[in-house]
């Protein structure tokens, strides 16, 4: 009998030690939960993968390609004119059609006689867009389609921009197709090229047409419009440098956009003088470094080696804001700028005229 009984007894207690070892190991069955659906799965610890797919999904289609085409004639002699093509993208900004692209993209036709804009859509439609407008100092145009059930890049009104932020130029180099690039932004400041705005500089790299793209933020809202890589003289060759590139920021952009829609043009205001920062001495403002002939400025009184210390009451610390002040004071108006010339402060009174591009 003790043979018969030994044999159950060890199964007995090996089903034991089983049990309490399971119960150890899975803590739920404690709890009468069962065991866990992934009990015979294997675990996988790869990192999650990096994509940018939903950012380039949500503001792909709103990037089309711009073909402008023309009819020119080169010389006196040729008397058949010579079809000419130029290659951009532009960004659709609303669903009744205006499309933000750059100035240089369809230069040929707004010069030319003959001259036609076609926008290709990534659904596959083709639409022929006019001209609203454009803005020379931004290199900015606005076009318009009569399509419906348009696509529009994401959009925020209150878009910033910061250095290191990750971003992605959306074109179409070389009519290849829309194309993805990505890069970070590098630097936020007017780069020394112009006096009114700053650019967005970026390490995205940008080929012949993907001017007039976007550019936008790593979850498809869009950061600006791409205009151009920097460029700069090799061997009396002008050549692009790949890693370098500038895009117009969102809010001008629009603000430029608006404008055109509205008026047909940007109108801004100028005085007619240059000058940079001081901080030297008990006048700290502007130091007036040209006056140009015949304009407000010189009418005004205002002279080559004067520090301006107030425009309007508000104090001149930077020329930018004071650039930003003037350009947004309709012409015609009349403004008061201090002065400080020779250890004294005068007051002066110009008329502010339109800038022109």
């Amino acid at each position: 009998m003790l043979k018969t009984v030994l044999p159950v007894l060890k199964s007995v207690l090996v089903g034991a030690i089983i049990s309490i070892v399971i119960l150890a190991l899975i803590p739920d069955l404690r709890k009468g939960a069962g065991f866990p659906d992934n009990i015979l799965t294997t675990s996988n610890n790869s990192p999650q993968k990096l994509t940018f797919n939903q950012a380039v999904n949500a503001a792909g289609p709103a990037v089309v390609n711009v073909y402008s085409e023309s009819l020119e004639s080169t010389n006196y002699y040729q008397r058949r004119p010579v079809q000419r093509t130029n290659l951009g993208s532009g960004v659709i900004m609303r669903d009744d059609g205006f499309i933000l692209t750059c100035l240089h993209v369809i230069a040929n036709a707004v010069t030319a006689k003959d001259n036609v804009i076609n926008v290709g859509l990534q659904d596959g439609r083709i639409a022929e867009a006019q001209i609203v407008g454009f803005d020379a100092l931004t290199d900015l145009a606005v076009l318009k389609i009569n399509e419906d059930n348009l696509p529009t890049v994401p959009q925020h009104e209150n878009q910033t921009s910061l250095v290191g932020d990750i971003v992605l130029a959306i074109g179409n180099p070389y009519n290849l197709g829309q194309a993805v690039t990505q890069g970070i932004v590098s630097r936020i400041s007017n780069n020394g090229l112009n006096n009114y705005f700053d650019y967005i500089q970026t390490d995205t790299v940008l080929k012949e047409g993907n001017s007039g793209g976007a550019l936008v933020d790593s979850q498809g809202n869009l950061v600006g419009i791409t205009s151009a890589n920097f460029r700069t003289r090799v061997n009396n060759r002008i050549e692009s440098v790949d890693d370098v590139s500038f895009a117009i920021p969102y809010p001008l952009a629009k603000q430029v956009m608006e404008e055109i829609i509205n008026n047909g043009k940007v109108t801004r205001g100028a005085l007619g003088f240059s000058g940079e920062q001081t901080f030297a001495g008990p006048d700290r403002g502007i130091y007036v470094t040209g006056v140009a002939r015949g304009g407000p400025a010189e009418r005004g009184g205002l002279r080559a080696n004067d520090i301006i210390l107030s425009i309007d009451d508000i104090p001149a610390t930077g020329v930018r804001q004071a650039l930003d002040y003037i350009t947004q004071t309709a012409p015609g108006s009349v403004i008061k700028v201090e002065v400080a010339r020779g250890g004294e402060k005068l007051m002066l009174t110009m008329q502010v005229a339109e800038l022109n591009a």
